[in-house]
């Protein structure tokens, strides 16, 4: 992997619903130190008032970088190409075309990292605008 493409800490996350698509914005920090990395990712997951329904949105970064959407109602996942994806020194922005939260209120909304499938950080908060 390049320089660029090694795993860093996550400094901040906003999530962003507008018309048709949402958009991620992982603030990124200092790099990770992990041995032998195969693969890494960052994810932002929330459920309802109610603890139920809510989706996982997020971003994978091995030989590809790939981003998805799990819709935990449905059981069904949307996958995007790199295209939907943006590495900047500071950020990694995702934008999920043709995607929504799926509900009304939102109560828990929190981020992860992770490291060959292992977190690295989690219950990172999460600032949502809508």
């Amino acid at each position: 992997m390049t320089n660029e493409l090694l795993p860093r800490r996550v400094t901040s996350v906003l999530v962003e619903e507008s018309r048709n698509s949402v958009t991620v914005t992982w603030g990124l920090g200092d790099p990770v130190a992990a041995p032998d990395v195969e693969y890494f990712g960052y994810g932002v997951y929330y459920y309802g008032l109610d603890g139920n329904g809510g989706k996982r949105f997020g971003v994978r970064f091995q030989d590809e970088i790939t981003a998805h959407v799990f819709d935990n109602a449905s059981a069904t996942q949307a996958n995007y190409h790199g295209s939907a994806v943006t590495v900047t020194d500071e950020s990694i922005i995702v934008r999920y075309r043709d995607a929504d939260l799926g509900l009304v209120g939102v109560g828990t909304i929190r981020a992860f990292s992770h490291v060959n499938g292992h977190d690295q950080q989690v219950e990172i908060p999460v600032t949502l605008m809508r």
